[in-house]
Parts: structure tokens; C-alpha cells; sequence
């Protein structure tokens, strides 16, 4: 039987059709695949072609890429080439290990951006993608901007991060979060992005979260949370070129012992200081040493040179770990010479809001505040022994009231000439809100008496009770009846320039005399009069009781004012350093309740000083009631 040579060409095409189930490709690491396959688009690069894996890249690139951890991040600054390596780990995993992607970018805006500027022209020029997308270039219910599918079967999706849907009904294996500093802490108060989107991998074999970001602020920004929930922080470092002492590069500044030393009038004389040799090393002399590279946690005893095989910091065999972190920043770029750093630097030092963009995009570093803020321990020292309830110089009582979901916290404080003031009571009462029971113990709590030093009883004069928070209706029933006690309800405003109480309003259901508190004018005063060294006018006694415990002043120094900068303006905020800050609160309501008693010290002092006289005196007949008077 003769057969042509078309009809030959036709069955070894059917064979070859059919085989092609059982066809898998040869493994190739990340790295190994983008080296071969990734190309460089000119619309979202300075350089056009082929991709070649720079020596820091390689172990970072590999571990998104490897399905042993299951969590990448990376804390970065600007230049050093995160996107394209973003791309060529989203390339590697649709065509070679074909796993369905969910891209996640702050807003919509920026994931159809990152759609058309990034994904759409890498499906153009990587070969191997573009033949899985027949589409391509066409009008396709597979390719929006949204939604690309490919016909591999495989789906890739790009989406913005503050829409609490955009994180519902996909099921994919890698979830990647770009930018996640710039995501929203609480996505339409359902809960952080990275615990929502990272549900979508429950159901995956091989499930990979992937999160990379410039830093933004200390204590707020969601990278350097993930990075130390993730309890591995890897460094690249490099040998000195003079004594081979290997270390990350450091910034250093110009006051450190290490790091990048200039003359200012001249950027480029910079020369890194090895904190080990004292020697010099220029740009030239350091940037060879990056194929030595080792990316090293010495915290965690933890060191791999390509991702892929782990060892201890000496070299033992070691699994991958399941959680990683990176940090890498623009000193190790060959494409950032060290002299344009220091001309930042240079033009950023004197101005703050420059000074935090150096830090954030250069540094790759979260940006601090340099607020106001106090000392608890110096705080707690400053405590002393009274020799009453109440001090001689307090005449008069006010007590505030932190109204939490299963607790009740109450501090009464004495206020004298000056408004210098006393802690007194401290009591934290534990029950359910929604109850009366709680309630009236707040009561009894309130109906106390307190021994002033002059022998005679001081009751509290004006109480305010936090409105602000689960149970409004509850305090509004409690203060109704007992406004003719001074017992107010009250609701903190925020702003600038905010009187600390304004004049009370009734347009409530309850019809109560509602305080509206400015509180940024109330915590400035506070932590003014917290600063105050010396006894007198303004100054804050605490006794030397258990009540006024090492957590009441953790508490008490709960937040910092800072400085925020916004469109290069200046932005005065509180910031919580601590998540208990009831202590601090207490002070503001305190103070709230001595402006709504306005109480004329000298007049009271005076009546203390009469009352005690006539104890003094012998009693030839009933004493009549003491009342107090100058309020």
C-alpha cells in the first residue's frame, strides 16, 4: 500500500492531536521559564526585550513561582523591577504550571490600567501567552477588561480592592495583591483585603498569595503588617569587596558608623562605609558582588540563594518555609546609581513631605511620624503617696465615664486652683450593658463620697458618660433621670479648633442634653498638661495605687499626634500606637465635665476652709448640712 506524503503528514498530525493530553512540559522554575519565554513591552518598561533575571530577582521571582510556600511578600521601593517580575510570575503560571489568577489593584481605575498597559501588551509579546489568546486584538467575550480567558482553559482576572464583591465567586490557585499598601485596611467593613481575597484559594491544591508594595506609614501600613505576620524578614546580602564580611546595604545616613557616605556639594563622591572593615567601597566596587549574593533572616536562622533550596544561615538543608518575606531597595538596581540617590536625598532632607517619599519609594522603608508623644514608664514614676482621699488642693470632684460592649470604665478626678488635678477612683465594672444590673452599680459607683483632707466629704459634681458607642439608647435612659445630678451624656466631635464642649443639644429621641466634646481640642489640652514638670497650675497628680496601675499609663499614652501630609498639605491627626486607649479617653471626658461645671475654685476653697473651721469649733447645737457652693 502506497501512502502519500500529505497523508502521512495527516496522521502524524492526529497522533500528535491525540497524544497531546499526555503531554507535560519539562519543569522549569520561574526564573528558568521567564529567562526563555519573558519579553519586555515598551509601554510598561524602560527597556525593550528580552528579560534577563537580575541576581536579587531571582530567589524572589522563584518563590512566587514555588508551590512549597504558599505566601510571598515583598516590601520594595521604586526601581527594581517588581512589575515586570509580577508579570513574568502571572506569564509562568498561566502557561506553564496553568493555574486560574485573581490580580487584585487598589481601585477599578487602576486594575483597567494595569490591564491595558501591563497585561494586555505582555499577552502581545511573550510568544507562548499570545498563542493560548486566538483573540487577541479581536472583540471577545474572552478578553474584557476584567477577564481574560485563554484556551488552555485558564482565566486570569484584574480587579480594584475596594469592593467588598470583587472578593466573592472566584475560585482560583494564586491571589496577588498589588500595592497593597494602598488598599483599604477594611473593605466595606467586611475585613482586610488579604483575609478576603486568600479565601478564594481554599479549595486550590497549590494555592500562592502574592503581595508586594511600597511602604507607606508606620503602624498603619498593610505590607509591613504581612510581612511581620509572615515572621520572616529575608535581606540580600553581599560580600564587602574589601574584607568579604557579608551584609544588606543600608542606607545609613549621615550621622550612622555604616553606609552611604558623600560630601554634600558633591553627589558623587558616595562611597559605602562597611560596618565591619571601616573601608570605602565605591558603586563601581559593590554592584560586582551581587552574583556572590545571599538572601539571608538571621532572626530566623534562614538563607536561600535562588528560592528554590533552603538552608540555615551555616548551610544545614532546611524545608522551604510556608510564609516569606522580602525587603529590597534601590541601592541594589543597576539601572540607580548610587550618586542619584544622594541628589534625593539632597533635594528631600529640608522638606518633610519630600523626606517621607525619599524614605517610602527609595528606602523601600515605612515612613514614622515624628509626633508627640509621652512616656508611660516616666509617667508611672511621677506617682505619689496622698494623704486622703483627696488631696488639700482638690476641691472639687468630676467623674468620667468609658462606655465599652461588656464593660463600664469609670476614673473620678479632683480639680483644683489652676485646674490642677488628681486621679482619685479608678473602676473598671464588668457586666452586661443591655441589663439594668450594670447600671446600677454605676449608680452606687457614682453616690460615693470621697475624704478630703480637711476631714470634710466630697461628692462627685458632674459626670459625662460616653454616648458614642453600641448602647447610645442605654445611657441616654441612665443620664435622664439623673441630669439633676450632673450626670450628662456625651458624644466626641472631631476637628480643629472645636470649643471642648459646646452647648448641650435635645433634638434626640430621649430628649437628654446631649455634649458634643471636641476631642482634638480636649486630647491637645491633655497631652499638653501631661508634659507639665512642675507641681501647680495644670499639672496631673496619680496616687500611688494599684488602681493606677503600669496599664492604666499605657493606656494613658495611647496615641501620638502627627503630622500627615495630603496634597502637600500639613494635617494634624491622633494616631493610636497602642489598641487600648481608655485611659487616655477618660482624661478627655474629665476634662469635658470640669468645662460643663465651670466650678469657681476659690470660692470652694474657700467653703472647704469655713466647713472645717466650724468642725473645729465646739457643738453646742445640731450642725446644719455643709453645702458646697461656687458652681
Amino acid at each position: 500500500m502506497t501512502i502519500s506524503e500529505k497523508q502521512l503528514s495527516n496522521f502524524q498530525a492526529a497522533v500528535k492531536k491525540g497524544l497531546a493530553t499526555f503531554w507535560r512540559p519539562m519543569p522549569m522554575t520561574a526564573v528558568e521559564w521567564a529567562d526563555e519565554h519573558f519579553f519586555l513591552s515598551a509601554e510598561s518598561s524602560y527597556l525593550e526585550g528580552r528579560w534577563e533575571t537580575l541576581h536579587f530577582q531571582v530567589a524572589i521571582l522563584n518563590c512566587m513561582g514555588n508551590d512549597e510556600i504558599r505566601v510571598v511578600n515583598l516590601m520594595k521601593s521604586a526601581r527594581v523591577g517588581y512589575s515586570q517580575m509580577l508579570k513574568a510570575a502571572i506569564a509562568y503560571m498561566l502557561e506553564h504550571k496553568k493555574r486560574n489568577q485573581l490580580l487584585f489593584q487598589p481601585t477599578d481605575a487602576a486594575a483597567t490600567g494595569f490591564m491595558k498597559a501591563h497585561i494586555e501588551s505582555m499577552i502581545r509579546d511573550v510568544p507562548v501567552v499570545k498563542a493560548l489568546a486566538p483573540w487577541y486584538g479581536k472583540k471577545h467575550r474572552d478578553n474584557t477588561l476584567d477577564t481574560k480567558k485563554f484556551s488552555n482553559r485558564r482565566q486570569l482576572w484584574c480587579l480594584g480592592g475596594t469592593a467588598a464583591k470583587n472578593y466573592r465567586e472566584k475560585s482560583v490557585d494564586t491571589v496577588v495583591y498589588d500595592e497593597l499598601a494602598a488598599f483599604p485596611a477594611d473593605v466595606e467593613k467586611e475585613g482586610a483585603p488579604t483575609f478576603l481575597g486568600d479565601r478564594r484559594l481554599e479549595g486550590s491544591v497549590f494555592g500562592k498569595s502574592i503581595r508586594g508594595s511600597t511602604p507607606k506609614n508606620k503602624h498603619e501600613c498593610q505590607i509591613e503588617r504581612a510581612c511581620k505576620e509572615s515572621g520572616i524578614m529575608m535581606r540580600y546580602e553581599i560580600p564587602c569587596p574589601h574584607c568579604g564580611e557579608y551584609q544588606y546595604l543600608q542606607w545609613g545616613g549621615p550621622d550612622a558608623d555604616f553606609g552611604m557616605k558623600f560630601d554634600k556639594s558633591d553627589p558623587s563622591s558616595v562611597a559605602y562605609l562597611c560596618p565591619h572593615c571601616a573601608a570605602l567601597g565605591t558603586y563601581a566596587e559593590w554592584m560586582p558582588q551581587q552574583y556572590k549574593g545571599i538572601w539571608r533572616d538571621r532572626l530566623s536562622d534562614l538563607a536561600t540563594k535562588d528560592g528554590m533550596e533552603w538552608t540555615t544561615i551555616d548551610g544545614k538543608p532546611v524545608d522551604a518555609p510556608e510564609f516569606v518575606s522580602f525587603h529590597i531597595w534601590s541601592a541594589y538596581s543597576p539601572f540607580t546609581d548610587w550618586r542619584r540617590l544622594v541628589q534625593d536625598w539632597l533635594k528631600a532632607k529640608d522638606d518633610v513631605g519630600k523626606l517621607k517619599t525619599f524614605v517610602n519609594t527609595i528606602l523601600g522603608e515605612t515612613w514614622e511620624e515624628q509626633g508627640e508623644k509621652l512616656d508611660s514608664d516616666e509617667l508611672y514614676r511621677r506617682r505619689e503617696n496622698y494623704l486622703s482621699d483627696v488631696p488639700a488642693g482638690g476641691v472639687v470632684l468630676t467623674c468620667a465615664v468609658d462606655v465599652q460592649d461588656d464593660r463600664l470604665e469609670c476614673e473620678v478626678k479632683a480639680w483644683g486652683k489652676g485646674d490642677e488635678s488628681w486621679g482619685i477612683d479608678f473602676k473598671i465594672i464588668y457586666g452586661d450593658l443591655a441589663k439594668p444590673q450594670i447600671w446600677e452599680e454605676l449608680d452606687q459607683f457614682l453616690s460615693q463620697n470621697y475624704q478630703h483632707e480637711s476631714g470634710n466629704k466630697l461628692h462627685i459634681a458632674c459626670t459625662c458618660i460616653d454616648s458614642g458607642g453600641h448602647f447610645t439608647q442605654e445611657v441616654y435612659k441612665f443620664v435622664k433621670s439623673r441630669e439633676s445630678r450632673r450626670i450628662f451624656a456625651i458624644k466626641g466631635v472631631g476637628g480643629v479648633g472645636r470649643p471642648i464642649v459646646s452647648r448641650p443639644s435635645t433634638s434626640n429621641k430621649a430628649k437628654i442634653k446631649l455634649f458634643a466634646v471636641g476631642t482634638d481640642t480636649c486630647k491637645e489640652l491633655v497631652m499638653a498638661r501631661l508634659q507639665i514638670l512642675d507641681r501647680g497650675f495644670g499639672y496631673y497628680h496619680y496616687p500611688i495605687d494599684n488602681r493606677f496601675d503600669e496599664e492604666f499609663f499605657k493606656q494613658l499614652t495611647a496615641e501620638e499626634r502627627r503630622t500627615r501630609y495630603h496634597k502637600g498639605h500639613a494635617i494634624l491627626e491622633w494616631v493610636k500606637v497602642r489598641k487600648r486607649n481608655e485611659a487616655f479617653d477618660l482624661e478627655v471626658y474629665n476634662l469635658a465635665a470640669r468645662e460643663i461645671l465651670n466650678p469657681n475654685y476659690d470660692a470652694l476653697a474657700l467653703h472647704l476652709q469655713e466647713a472645717e473651721e466650724v468642725e473645729d469649733k465646739p457643738k453646742t447645737k445640731p450642725r446644719r448640712r455643709f453645702k458646697m457652693k461656687g458652681f
